[in-house]
């Protein structure tokens, strides 16, 4: 285990904060490791002896973090010490802005925010500004049957008996009793997976945080090598996995720095996710991974990605050690997302794909989505990233992605009032289409796909779109398309 303390400051920013009739106080910044978009590569053969997930994928990228609760109206001042250009804030449209000085910005909260600061437009190493409402501490309903509580510091699985490890060797803190809250208090960090199998009633929440950056490539030297490896584990977890039937499972006012995945749903029902950060660095590693999943509510959700940042799949994962075998696969349906800020290094939106074969008489089935009042940065790449592969074309591209294959029928996904601002470089899809004929199904599927249908985006404010020219075209696939409505 590495010994360089963590978290590791950031030296890219400095964040300030005055309230009403106050005085300026720093606030810590702290380093965020990301993954970059468009880099497989294999990796090196050391890395390999001890992160055997993959053998190739991407690489990784340092960004910085910042965030604090928001109690009352507020002023932020940010600084880019050495910088001189202009620092550029992507929020909110009605918070305004001003530069007292070269390389410096500051605007005014009057509410919790999710943003990102930036040099000019270097949105890869830019600054996740994550003010949070006053964590919800009370869950209501009756006394749990379990309580778990983490105290301010930092858990491990050598210093805290509720932090196991599983057969993998990973950290983990396991939830297979129904009635069980866990309460991560402000200040409170740990270093685990949160793996809930087959429990009810269960709630995570608190105000701390997940933070796994120690199991991260390179965290032994402080993420200071020049090139920045971004292999997982084989066995990783996602920091929360909910699966094996759980039910009625609340995760609310928690951030997680993962080394892997975000959260994970499998085989489970009736999940809440509200007022998350969910960082992620490696490769493979989605902000939020549905796969047969009915009935899921998310809110007020930060997510910054190396891969997908929010996904739903049928019955079925890329991962062996994630499908979540022995259990009657559900059908993916009933989801909403509202009023979150994504910024993904792949794709911000991928719903369908990754279904073992069914039949156009019993297909797998993906239906009634919402997505709304979102803001997007779609989708992140460095500002000298190469023009996409035809690979990059047929499966990485979109900002919204819809996909069938395995005999899969998805129908009635709603898009509306979402903000899209394009991220300078990206070259892809913005919205991107496809049922995959049998020659070009991916992740070893046996089948193509069926049809998608009653699809519909109202009000997608689109900013800063390149020409056509400077875009591959959408790609549409041998498809059987129905009532796909692009409206305002």
């Amino acid at each position: 285990m590495s010994n360089i303390a963590f978290p590791i400051p950031s030296e890219e920013f400095k964040v300030e904060l005055r309230e009403s009739g106050g005085e300026w106080r720093p606030v810590p910044v702290e380093l965020l490791p990301v993954g970059l978009p468009a880099s497989h590569e294999r990796f090196p053969t050391e890395l390999l002896r001890e992160f055997g997930g993959l053998e190739e994928g991407v690489k990784m990228a340092r960004a910085s973090l910042c965030e604090f609760f928001w109690n009352e109206p507020v002023e932020v001042r940010v600084t880019a010490p050495g910088f001189c250009g202009d620092l550029r804030l992507s929020a909110r449209e009605d918070i305004a802005v001003e530069r007292p000085a070269p390389g410096s910005i500051a605007f005014r909260l009057d509410g919790p925010e999710m943003a990102l600061v930036r040099k000019g437009d270097d949105y890869l190493h830019g600054l996740s500004l994550l003010a949070r409402p006053a964590p919800a501490l009370k869950t209501g309903g009756s006394s749990p049957r379990r309580l778990l509580r983490f105290a301010p510091g930092f858990h491990t699985a050598s210093g805290n008996p509720l932090v196991s490890r599983d057969r993998f060797g990973a950290p983990v803190v396991s939830i297979a009793e129904d009635d069980t809250t866990v309460v991560i208090e402000p200040g409170a960090r740990v270093e685990a997976a949160f793996d809930i199998c087959g429990a009810k009633r269960v709630t995570i929440c608190g105000g701390g945080g997940i933070d796994l950056t120690r199991r991260l490539p390179h965290a032994a030297t402080g993420f200071s090598d020049t090139v920045l490896w971004a292999p997982f584990r084989e066995g990783a977890l996602p920091a929360i996995y909910v699966h094996g039937g759980a039910e009625d499972v609340t995760v609310q006012d928690i951030t997680m720095l993962c080394d892997f995945r975000g959260v994970c749903t499998r085989n489970a029902r009736n999940i809440k996710l509200r007022n998350l950060g969910i960082f992620t660095a490696v490769t493979n590693a989605d902000g939020v991974n549905m796969v047969a999943t009915e009935d899921m509510e998310a809110e007020n959700l930060c997510i910054r990605s190396q891969d997908d940042a929010f996904c739903a799949y049928n019955n079925c994962d890329s991962i062996p050690w994630l499908w979540d075998d022995g259990f009657a696969p559900r059908p993916m349906r009933r989801v909403t997302l509202r009023n979150s800020f994504l910024a993904s290094n792949c794709r911000t939106f991928v719903f369908g794909g990754h279904g073992q074969s069914g039949t156009r008489g019993e297909p797998n089935v993906l239906e009634d989505f919402e997505v709304c009042d979102c803001r997007v940065l779609g989708n992140v790449v460095p500002c000298d990233a190469p023009p996409p592969s035809e690979e990059h074309r047929l499966y990485w591209s979109g900002i919204f992605r819809l996909l069938s294959q395995s005999d899969e029928w998805v129908r009635r996904i709603r898009f509306h009032d979402i903000a899209v601002e394009w991220v300078p470089g990206y070259a892809g899809s913005g919205i991107h289409i496809c049922v995959r004929s049998k020659d070009q199904v991916s992740y070893r599927e046996k089948t193509g796909g069926w049809k998608i249908e009653d699809i519909s985006f109202d009000r997608i404010d689109w900013r800063n779109v390149p020409p056509p020219e400077k875009r591959i075209p959408d790609v549409f696939d041998t498809s059987v398309l129905v009532d796909i409505v692009p409206d305002s």
